[in-house]
């Protein structure tokens, strides 16, 4: 692992309501508010242990959490189903996509008010604390303010079979690996783009032509076989054009209105790289294999040995575990473009706010921005990501000595030592962690980035498909953007 480095506003009234005009004070009423949160977890019992204890310190105020079924995006619909109707609750989970659709209603709050209130907002010290590349993740959307707040973040981590790959001595088919040395944790931990494809895939390839056809697990447990497995293709092509500084999506914040932009020479050819690397005829040993090219997370193959590594979410640990399968995952951050900043994608569900016109005093709302506070204090947001393998939100929450004890080493082995090799990860990726524009369309581009990324990786004839694989996909996407501005 890498050393930590833990990291040491304004009025918009278009599209949205806030409760107080800038420079006004907010204030809370003495009766009882009731408060509702949707959400999508199987952790409700840690949720409910936090609102009993908000309600100690709010006796008037009472939340009831309601986990409704199915995906993220199932409960967008219902939410945007809900609002003719009034039927919508005052908190919910939700991806910046999805409040980019709300935005268009007027129903989200703008929380940049409740954030700086002299009595109910965050003290200096407190604004501070927060991990300001999560806070970004509510700002980044196509009308200037912020309109969602981070909850159950997440990112993506490079988990790796430390049984075979931690000492494996690939000098003589490829001397200039590791500089002569077997591979080692500190070389997986600076693994490049550029290094994967121009000497380890190759080396392992060869590896497994002359001298070791087990490398991997061929006993038909899975069918697919490779160096990498990656569980996003869209977050695979998002990553690399943030990585690389190519163009990938923009908006034009005078009208709203978000820009498809990917259909370009350098993500042309970085998919022409991958696609280069993507299969091995002799061996059938694949470079890089993803969701979309096997039809099912990639993880799959990584625990039962079928492939080496496999990049997916943090949130997901559980998924890239190999002690029931006989050998140790190690973690470390994704490959990166070389000479480039470092960057990973931001992911994992924050909290969208959204007025109730019955609430004409704005108590709801105020009561709303509360338990969200205490949602995410140190002891809270520390408590939920030790349960949960989301990450803290807060850098006090690295410091704790609960943190620091689960994070560290010590005595620890098997899938123990990969759970504190995460939070360990956490403190070190917080400051690399970016996100894309999100404007109406922007859940459409991600889908077709994911797209291309599939069909370049499985292309046989990548010249010839790929002007028309992008075309295509940008086209596709350009159907989504809104007729006309805000």
């Amino acid at each position: 692992m890498k050393h930590n480095k833990v990291l040491t506003a304004l009025c918009v009234p278009i599209l949205a309501v806030a409760l107080a005009s800038c420079g006004d004070s907010l204030s809370l009423g003495d009766e009882d508010i009731e408060i509702t949160f949707w959400h999508t977890f199987s952790y409700e019992e840690q949720l409910q242990k936090i609102i009993d204890a908000f309600e100690e310190e709010y006796p008037n105020i009472h939340v009831t959490e309601v986990k409704q079924t199915g995906s993220y995006d199932d409960l967008e619909t219902m939410i945007l189903n809900g609002f003719p109707a009034d039927d919508y609750p005052n908190m919910a989970l939700c991806y910046p996509d999805h409040v980019a659709d709300y935005l268009t209603t007027g129903n989200v709050i703008q929380m940049d008010d409740y954030m700086e209130d002299k009595t109910y907002g965050w003290t200096k010290a407190e604004r501070e604390d927060m991990l300001e590349n999560l806070i970004a993740t509510g700002q980044n959307l196509q009308v200037e303010g912020t309109w969602c707040l981070p909850f159950a973040a997440s990112t993506e981590a490079l988990f790796y079979n430390s049984d075979v790959l931690i000492g494996l001595d690939l000098s003589n088919i490829d001397p200039e690996i590791n500089d002569g040395d077997a591979l080692s944790v500190s070389y997986m931990d600076s693994l490049t783009w550029e290094e994967l494809f121009e000497h380890l895939i190759p080396a392992l390839n060869k590896y497994m032509e002359t001298e070791d056809p087990y490398l991997i697990n061929d006993d038909n447990s899975t069918t697919y076989h490779g160096v990498l497995g990656y569980d996003s293709d869209a977050n695979l092509f998002i990553t690399l054009a943030e990585q690389y500084g190519y163009d990938y999506t923009s908006i034009n914040y005078q009208t709203g209105i978000g820009s498809i932009d990917f259909d370009n020479d350098d993500m042309k050819d970085l998919m022409r790289i991958f696609n280069a690397n993507a299969t091995n005829e002799a061996t059938g040993f694949e470079g890089i294999i993803t969701q979309g090219t096997t039809g099912n997370y990639t993880n799959y193959s990584f625990v039962e040995q079928g492939c080496l590594m496999s990049v997916g979410s943090t949130g997901g640990v559980k998924y890239q575990l190999g002690g029931s399968n006989g050998f140790t995952t190690y973690v470390t951050s994704i490959p990166q473009a070389e000479g480039c900043e470092e960057k990973s994608i931001c992911q994992g569900p924050s909290i969208v706010f959204l007025r109730q016109k019955d609430d004409v005093n704005g108590d709801e709302a105020l009561a709303s921005w509360l338990f969200y506070k205490f949602l995410t204090n140190t002891e809270n947001t520390t408590y939920w990501a030790l349960e949960t393998g989301y990450m803290p939100i807060r850098t006090s929450a690295y410091e704790s000595d609960d943190w620091l004890g689960e994070s560290s080493y010590s005595g620890k082995s098997g899938d123990e030592l990969t759970y504190a090799q995460v939070y360990s990860f956490y403190a070190d990726v917080a400051d690399t962690l970016f996100t894309s524009p999100v404007f109406q369309g922007s859940s459409a581009a991600r889908t077709q980035a994911g797209s291309v990324m599939t069909q370049c990786l499985l292309s046989t004839d990548i010249e010839k498909d790929i002007d028309s694989i992008f075309e295509v996909a940008v086209n596709e996407a350009k159907l989504s953007l809104p007729s006309s501005g805000i």
